[in-house]
C-alpha cells in the first residue's frame, strides 16, 4: 500500500503544483428541449475553449436541465448531444460571477449508427471522426434494459462475441480468438483495467459498477496496443460510469425473473452548492438459480455443483473539480461472488466469496491526465470441481494484486498537428499459497513498462492522418516489443467517415502462461497406481522432450511408466508392458466377461494363456501414441511426429489492415461497414495436453492374440476373442466408441523437474502463424413516428486451424458468421399524453462452431434467439420506470460453449425510482 501511496502523491504533485488561485468564475445554464419544447434527458453538454479543450461537461437531468459551474470568463463553444438526435453547437460568452442562460433544441437524427463516443483524449467526439471501428451504447439504453452484467449489452453490436457459460458467466471477445476462461478483450472502467489480476481473465460478474451507475459502454474494434498497450490485440470495451456532480440524485431499482432472480439496487449521488465536490454510493445485490450443467469428469469425482447465485457489489466515489477542466477523481469498488460456477480451461469452478477490491486515483488538468490503480483480488474457498476425491485437492487460492500507473499529455504542435503522449508501469503480484502457481510460487511477479506517442495532423480540409508508435518491456521476455500503428481518415461530410488502417498490437504471455502449476485431476489405473493430469506453464527455457532412448518410436522417444515406478526414462514401447495390460483388463473383470461369452473353463483358460505369455519381437505388436481428450476423458490418436518441443512463450503479434466506413444517408439511413485482415504470429493457444501415453497398437495386437489363443479355444474362438481383448488392451482408434480406451502403459515425459513421472502435462506454447479475414456490417433505417429497423451481420473466412505446431487443432471458438435484426420503437419527442414508451423485438442467430479450450473440446451447435423488451415512464409519474426484457422469449435450450449451462428463457422485469 505505501507504493500506492507513493504513485498517488507522485500523480497529484505532477498534476496540480502549477495550480494558482482562481479569479471569479461564471456558470452556464439552461435547458435541452426536442422540436416540441419537451426536456431531453441524459444529453451529454460540453462546454468548449477556442483551443478544443473541454472547460466543463454534464449530462442533463430528465427534465433536459443542465448547469456547467465554475467556469473562467471567456468565449466558448457549447456542444450538446444526445442519442437519437442531430448534434447542436452554439456559441456562449460567459461573464465573471455571472449566469450564463442558454437553451438549446435538437432535432430528431434518422440514424443511431453515428452516437457519441469518448476518444482516448477525453474529448467528446463521432463514431465517425474516430479512427477505429467504434461503437457505444448509451446510458437510456443501458437503463431501460433489466440485465444481469454489462455484457449482456453488448451483445449485437458487430464483430463482438459473448458466449454465456449461465446466467451470470459470460465471455465477450472482439473478432474471435475466444476462449472459455478469456480475457483476450481489454476491459476497462473508467480507464482501469476491469479483470482479475494475476490470471487476466475477464470476470463481468466481479465488477463492482452497477448498471445504474454506467454512463455508456463503449467498443472499439480490432487491434489497439499503440495507445491502450499490452493486451488490446483484439479490442477495447470500455464502461465509463456517472460523475457525481453531473447526475445527482437518488435511484432504487427492484429486479426479478424467472430463476428465482432477485436484484436489488441503490445510487445516491450529491454535490455541493458549488459545484466543486460531488460524492457517490452505489450498491447492488443479486441471487438467483442457475441453468443446470453438468460435467462426467466431475460425476466420477463424485462432486456435485451448486447452482444458487449470489453476488454483492458496490462502489463509492468522490469528485473535486477546484478549477474548469480539472478534475480529481478517487474510487472505490468491491464485488463478490459469493456463490456462482465459472468454467475455466481446468474445468469448472465452484466460486465461494470471491471478492474483487478496486482503487483508483484519477486526475487530469487539461489535456494532463493521470491515474493509479490497484486491483487485489481474493478467491475464498473457490475450488476445482473436476478435482475432490482429496479435499486438500483442487482448492484454487488466488490473493493477487496488479498495480498500475499512468500518465498523459497532449499539445497541439501546430493548427493542424496534434500529438498525444504519455507512459505505463505494471506490476502484477501473483499470490496463490502454493495452488495456481504451485513450484513457481516464490518467482512469478511480473513488471511492464511502455511509452508511446500519437499524432493526427490535418492533411487537408477533411483528411487526417492518424500516426502512433509505441514500446513495451516485460520483465519475462527478452525483447522489447514495438507497436506502431498508421491511418487515413476521410469525412466528406460531418456525418461521414471512411478509414483506411494498419495496425500492429500484440499480447504478452499471462502469469498463467508463464508460471501455472496445478494438479488438475486423475486417471486411476487400479488401486496402487495412476495418472496426475497437471497444467503447467511454460518457462524461459521451455519444455523438450527425452530423444535418447534407443527403440523408442519416433526416432528413440523416452517415457515412464506407474507400472514402473522406479524405472528411470525408458523407451516408448509398449510391448514390454504387454502384462500390465493384461493384468489391467483382468482387474477391470475379464474374466467375467468372457465367461459370459464362451463359459467359465474357457475363460479361465484364456486368462491364464494371456498370464503366462507375451509378445517376442518376431510377432511384431506395434505401439500406439494417443493424447488425452479431456472433454471426453477418451484418448485419441496422435503421430510420433506430432511430438515436438516447447519453446519459450513470446508474445503474439498482430498485424491488421482495416478499410471501414461509417456514416448517415439520406437523415434515414444508417451504415456501418468494416473489412479486415490480420496474422497473428507466435498466437498462443489454450491449454493443450502435450504429453502423449503410450498403448498396445490395437491392430498389430489382434494376429498376435489370435495365434496365441488358437491352441487354448479354437481358430473361431479365438477370432472372435482376439477383437475384443485387443480394444480392451490397445483401445479405439481415435476414441469414437464408448467403450473402453485401452490401457495407457505408460508417458512420452518433458524432461523437465516441473513433470513428475506419471503427469499427463496440459501445457502452453506458441503455434506458429495464423491468416484470417473478416468484416462486419451495421445498417439502421428510422421511420417516422418513432419506428426504426436495425441489423447486423459478421463473418470471419475460418474457425478452425488444423494440425498447427505439435499437431494440434486450434479453434477460433466464435462462429464463423452471426448476425442480428432488431425492430424498435421510442415514443417521438421524448413521450406523449401518457409518458414514454419504448419496446423492442430482436432476432439473433449464431452459426455453429468448433471449440477447443482446454479441457472442453467439442463443437457448438447453431442456434437462433428471440428478444423482446419494453419500458415505460408514466407522464404522472416521470421519475418511475418499469420495463420487461425477455431473452431467448421461445425458450430455445442451447449451449454457447462446451462445458457451459442448457441456457433456456430468461425474463426479467424492473421497477425503478429516482428522485
Amino acid at each position: 500500500m505505501m507504493r500506492v501511496l507513493r504513485l498517488a502523491l507522485t500523480l497529484l504533485a505532477v498534476l496540480f503544483t502549477s495550480a494558482s488561485a482562481q479569479a471569479q468564475t461564471g456558470y452556464v445554464t439552461g435547458t435541452v428541449t426536442d422540436a416540441d419544447g419537451n426536456g431531453i434527458g441524459g444529453a451529454t453538454v460540453v462546454l468548449l475553449t477556442a483551443a478544443g479543450a473541454s472547460a466543463g461537461s454534464v449530462v442533463t437531468t430528465s427534465d433536459g436541465a443542465y448547469r456547467i459551474s465554475n467556469v473562467p470568463a471567456g468565449t466558448y463553444t457549447l456542444r450538446v448531444r444526445a442519442i437519437s438526435y442531430r448534434p447542436a453547437e452554439q456559441t456562449v460568452t460567459v461573464a465573471e460571477a455571472a449566469p450564463t442562460m442558454l437553451g438549446v433544441q435538437l432535432q430528431l437524427n434518422a440514424s443511431v449508427l453515428n452516437p457519441e463516443i469518448i476518444s482516448v483524449q477525453g474529448e467528446v467526439q463521432k463514431a465517425t471522426e474516430s479512427i477505429a471501428s467504434a461503437h457505444a451504447v448509451q446510458y437510456e439504453q443501458i437503463n431501460e434494459r433489466p440485465s444481469v452484467t454489462v455484457v449482456d449489452h453488448v451483445a449485437t453490436i458487430p464483430g463482438i462475441d459473448v458466449v454465456k457459460g449461465g446466467i451470470i458467466q459470460s465471455n465477450v471477445v472482439a473478432r474471435g480468438f475466444n476462449n472459455i476462461f478469456s480475457g483476450t478483450l481489454l476491459t476497462l472502467t473508467d480507464h482501469r483495467f476491469a479483470f482479475v489480476p494475476s490470471l487476466r481473465v475477464n470476470v463481468p460478474y466481479l465488477s463492482p459498477t452497477t448498471n445504474e451507475d454506467i454512463e455508456r459502454i463503449e467498443v472499439v474494434l480490432g487491434p489497439g496496443s499503440a495507445l491502450y498497450g499490452p493486451n488490446a490485440s483484439s479490442g477495447v470495451m470500455h464502461v465509463i460510469t456517472r460523475s457525481p456532480i453531473d447526475s445527482r440524485g437518488t435511484t432504487f431499482t427492484l429486479d426479478a425473473g424467472n430463476q428465482s432472480i432477485f436484484r436489488g439496487a441503490v445510487r445516491h449521488a450529491g454535490a455541493t452548492v458549488n459545484e466543486r465536490f460531488g460524492y457517490k454510493a452505489s450498491f447492488e445485490y443479486f441471487k438467483g438459480e442457475d441453468f443446470f450443467s453438468e460435467d462426467q469428469a466431475e460425476l466420477s469425482e463424485g462432486t456435485q455443483r451448486d447452482f444458487d447465485l449470489e453476488k454483492y457489489a458496490g462502489e463509492i466515489r468522490l469528485d473535486f473539480r477546484p478549477a474548469a477542466g480539472t478534475d480529481i477523481i478517487a474510487t472505490y469498488g468491491r464485488a463478490q461472488a459469493g456463490s456462482a460456477i465459472e468454467p475455466t480451461g481446468l474445468g469448472a469452478a465452484q466460486i465461494r466469496d470471491w471478492v474483487f477490491n478496486a482503487y483508483q486515483l484519477r486526475a487530469s488538468r487539461g489535456r494532463l491526465f493521470g491515474q493509479v490503480f490497484l486491483n487485489q483480488s481474493d478467491a475464498g474457498e473457490t475450488f476445482l470441481l473436476r478435482n475432490r476425491t482429496n479435499p486438500d485437492r483442487g482448492v484454487i487460492v488466488d490473493k493477487s494484486t496488479q498495480l498500475v500507473g499512468q500518465l498523459q499529455h497532449g499539445t497541439g504542435l501546430t493548427s493542424r498537428m496534434d500529438f498525444i503522449y504519455g507512459l505505463d508501469y505494471q506490476l502484477t503480484t501473483p499470490q496463490t499459497e502454493g495452488t495456481i502457481n504451485g513450484r513457481n510460487e516464490d518467482d512469478d511477479e511480473v513488471t511492464e513498462i511502455g511509452g508511446y506517442l500519437h499524432s493526427r495532423t490535418q492533411l487537408l480540409t477533411n483528411v487526417e492522418l492518424v500516426a502512433a508508435v509505441r514500446v513495451d518491456k516485460h520483465s519475462r521476455l527478452d525483447d522489447a516489443v514495438f507497436s506502431p500503428r498508421a491511418g487515413l481518415l476521410w469525412q466528406p461530410s460531418e456525418n461521414q467517415g471512411f478509414r483506411v488502417t494498419y495496425n500492429r498490437a500484440f499480447s504478452t504471455p499471462s502469469t498463467n502462461n508463464l508460471f501455472l502449476d496445478l494438479q488438475v485431476g486423475a486417471i486411476p489405473l487400479g488401486p496402487t497406481a495412476s495418472y496426475i493430469v497437471r497444467a503447467l506453464g511454460t518457462p524461459p527455457e521451455g519444455f523438450q522432450f527425452r530423444r535418447s532412448c534407443t527403440g523408442g518410436v519416433g526416432n528413440g522417444l523416452c517415457m515412464r511408466s506407474p507400472f514402473v515406478p522406479t524405472s528411470p526414462f525408458m523407451p516408448a514401447l509398449a510391448s514390454p508392458l504387454y502384462q500390465a495390460a493384461v493384468a489391467a483388463l483382468i482387474a477391470g473383470g475379464l474374466e467375467a466377461q468372457l465367461a459370459a461369452q464362451i463359459g467359465g473353463p474357457g475363460a479361465a483358460a484364456v486368462v491364464n494363456r494371456l498370464r503366462t505369455t507375451s509378445p517376442a519381437a518376431a510377432d511384431n505388436v506395434g505401439t500406439q501414441l494417443r493424447r488425452l481428450n479431456p472433454t471426453s476423458q477418451k484418448f485419441e490418436d496422435v503421430q510420433p511426429a506430432d511430438v515436438t518441443d516447447l519453446t519459450a512463450i513470446e508474445p503474439t503479434i498482430t498485424n491488421a489492415y482495416e478499410v471501414g466506413y461509417r456514416g448517415s444517408l439520406a437523415d434515414r439511413f444508417g451504415l456501418s461497414v468494416d473489412v479486415w485482415t490480420q496474422r497473428r504470429e507466435n498466437f498462443v493457444g489454450p491449454l493443450i495436453v502435450e504429453t502423449p501415453n503410450v498403448f498396445l497398437d490395437r491392430t498389430s495386437l489382434i494376429p498376435y492374440l489370435t495365434t496365441n489363443l488358437t491352441p487354448v479355444v479354437g481358430a473361431a474362438a479365438a477370432a472372435q476373442l482376439a477383437p475384443v481383448i485387443a480394444m480392451g488392451m490397445g483401445g479405439v482408434p481415435n476414441a469414437t466408441s464408448t467403450a473402453t480406451t485401452g490401457v495407457p502403459l505408460g508417458v512420452v515425459n518433458l524432461d523437465h523437474p516441473l513433470n513428475n513421472p506419471t503427469d499427463i502435462v496440459l501445457a502452453y506454447r506458441n503455434f506458429g502463424t495464423v491468416d484470417l479475414w473478416g468484416s462486419d456490417l451495421g445498417v439502421d433505417y428510422r421511420f417516422d413516428g418513432g419506428i426504426s429497423l436495425a441489423g447486423t451481420y459478421s463473418y470471419v473466412n475460418k474457425d478452425f486451424f488444423a494440425k498447427q505446431v505439435g499437431g494440434h487443432d486450434i479453434a477460433l471458438n466464435a462462429p464463423a458468421s452471426k448476425g442480428s435484426v432488431s425492430a424498435r420503437y421510442r415514443t417521438p419527442g421524448g413521450g406523449g399524453a401518457l409518458g414514454a414508451f419504448s419496446a423492442e423485438l430482436r432476432n439473433r442467430w449464431v452459426a455453429g462452431f468448433p471449440a477447443n479450450s482446454g479441457v472442453y473440446i467439442g463443437r457448438v451447435p447453431a442456434y437462433t434467439l428471440l428478444d423482446a423488451g419494453f419500458s415505460f415512464k408514466p407522464a404522472l409519474f416521470p421519475q418511475a420506470m418499469i420495463s420487461v426484457n425477455a431473452t431467448n422469449l421461445l425458450d430455445k435450450e442451447h449451449i454457447q460453449f462446451i462445458g457451459g449451462a442448457q441456457i433456456g428463457r430468461l425474463i426479467m422485469t424492473r421497477l425503478q425510482y429516482t428522485f
